[in-house]
């Protein structure tokens, strides 16, 4: 079943860990999902010296998270790729003592690579933004 979030109708793919992306009903692409689980954020940067009296803005802090692949090989070709992807952000429900049932989507959004390997087949992705859609032409 299709759940709309974020302006793009998404489709869990259970077979595949993957989601297809569509905006009105046209497919995009299919892209990872990845769990709420994993979200990290990084401490915060220490603010630079200010002269006394103005107000220190703190600077955003970096958010991470952990995206699954289908096998070393798909992984490792993310791995070495720069450019930036999208994925989809699910929440999981523990069902029968087993995790990582999808449960429902929470965002899409639009990640690269860090290069950093978390797992036998996952790796860290830091975020750029959260995704909306491209205006129709």
């Amino acid at each position: 079943m299709a759940q709309n979030i974020d302006g793009f109708e998404l489709k869990f793919v259970s077979r595949l860990r993957k989601a297809e992306r569509r905006q009105n009903g046209r497919l995009i692409d299919t892209i990872p999902v990845t769990w709420a689980k994993t979200w990290r954020q990084a401490p915060p940067a220490k603010p630079s010296a200010a002269p006394k009296g103005a107000k220190v803005v703190p600077a955003p802090r970096d958010i991470f998270l952990e995206v699954w692949y289908q096998d070393a090989a798909e992984m490792e070709a993310r791995k070495g790729d720069v450019a930036p992807f999208f994925v989809a952000l699910a929440t999981t429900s523990e069902v029968a003592g087993k995790p990582d049932k999808f449960s429902e989507f929470r965002g899409v959004f639009e990640v690269t690579a860090t290069g950093e390997t978390l797992g036998t087949n996952s790796l860290e992705s830091k975020v750029i933004r959260r995704a909306k859609p491209e205006p129709e032409a």
